[in-house]
């Protein structure tokens, strides 16, 4: 009678086989580079020799082994192809490589972003980075935030802290000037703070009165978000990360990630509370 695994025959039997399988697969980069590229096209080998930059005799060596595999199989016109098995180990193995690079890129920082609560694969983050300011100057942030505000089209925000004053003044004249489509998203202690100071009120009534909205949420948001065109830079949230996120942010220009930041704002912002300009007059 078949039994439950246990922590200590968990990776017997088929288990251990397809471990075996990955570990010879991730042993190798050419190997990973070799299956993938035929996993794409099918090709003779010394054009995968040409394509990928493995020589000859390794590539040689590397196909064989995959033929006895039964990953790679020569078609009749002598190209070489992956076989299903050959394919699907490729489609499973590579976004598993793209997420540990990411979490060697992002470190502790993957804590930042809200997977739970709205899911996306660490894969889509291979190319992000946490972006720390030069020579370590917290400030240094904003004037990026602020240079990027100064090119973008559209701006999309979701924070839980007041913008410094280096982010604040070029933000305003761009959407007041009508160059620049905002949309923000805050919570209702940052409302209270930036709308009873008379000069961030008379600022912001400027933006909603022009080229922008804003909403403010009944409670606490996962992560500080802010999406510049297709640019996305997160920073994390809660009672004392507000001095860290001046000055360090995940960046990513990900079309994933793009479309996931994009989902995660506008579910809060669908429950949020329209900010009425009017409202702040005086």
């Amino acid at each position: 009678m078949a039994t439950e695994s246990t922590p200590e025959n968990a990776f017997d039997g088929e288990r251990g086989d397809a471990l075996e399988d990955v570990s010879f697969l991730a042993r190798s980069a050419n190997r990973v580079r070799i299956l993938a590229a035929v996993t794409d096209a099918a090709a003779s080998r010394r054009t995968l020799a040409d394509d990928t930059g493995v020589s000859r005799t390794t590539l040689d060596r590397i196909v064989n082994e995959f033929e006895d595999r039964g990953w790679v199989h020569r078609r009749d016109d002598g190209t070489y192809a992956a076989t299903a098995t050959g394919a699907g180990l490729v489609d499973a193995f590579e976004p598993a490589l793209d997420a540990a690079v990411a979490l060697r890129r992002l470190g502790d920082a993957v804590d930042w972003l809200p997977r739970d609560e709205h899911p996306i694969d660490l894969a889509h983050f291979r190319d992000a980075h946490v972006r720390e300011p030069e020579g370590g100057d917290p400030v240094e942030t904003g004037r990026y935030f602020a240079d990027l505000a100064r090119e973008a089209d559209e701006l999309r925000v979701m924070s839980e802290w007041a913008p410094p004053e280096s982010l604040a003044r070029p933000m305003r004249d761009e959407v007041v000037a009508g160059d620049l489509d905002a949309t923000f998203v805050v919570t209702g202690d940052i409302a209270e703070q930036v709308f009873a100071a008379p000069e961030r009120a008379a600022r912001w009534r400027e933006m909603l009165s022009t080229n922008a909205t804003s909403w403010v949420v009944d409670g606490s948001i996962p992560c500080n978000l802010y999406v510049f065109d297709d640019r996305v830079l997160l920073k994390r949230s809660g009672p004392d990360a507000v001095s860290e996120s001046y000055g360090v942010p995940i960046e990513t220009t990900n079309p994933r990630v793009h479309e996931w930041a994009l989902e995660l704002f506008e579910s809060y912002r669908e429950d949020a509370t329209a900010v009425d300009p009017d409202a702040l007059a005086g």
